[in-house]
């Protein structure tokens, strides 16, 4: 096969695949009405980093840290739960409503 053939059975292929993608990708729809706010989005960001989650996530071997994946997993249920979560949501709500919001989006 030349290098063209390959090209090309491999964008027909593609294309047949588009239509599963698009749609495991639906929860990527626009924002409507019932989604999170942005400060609800970076105070749950912060808890995923505080909680251990997005060090465990980061990891490639997966088998290797179950037990820390589920205690990280735990502590974040635990924080989302709480009222730290809440005083999370209303500390950026205010610096929003100042547009201070940068603090939380840059990755540690």
């Amino acid at each position: 096969m030349t290098a063209k053939t390959l090209i090309a059975t491999a964008l027909i292929a593609l294309s047949a695949a588009m239509p599963a993608f698009a749609q495991s990708y639906s929860h990527l729809d626009p924002i409507t009405q019932g989604q999170k706010t942005r400060a609800e989005v970076l105070a749950d960001l912060e808890i995923y980093r505080e909680s251990g989650l997005a060090a465990v996530d980061r990891t490639e071997d997966f088998a290797l840290n179950a037990s820390q994946r589920a205690k990280a997993q735990a502590r974040y249920a635990e924080l989302k739960a709480s009222p730290t979560y809440a005083a999370l949501v209303q500390r950026y709500a205010a610096k929003e409503a100042k547009g201070a919001v940068t603090e939380g989006v840059a990755a540690r």
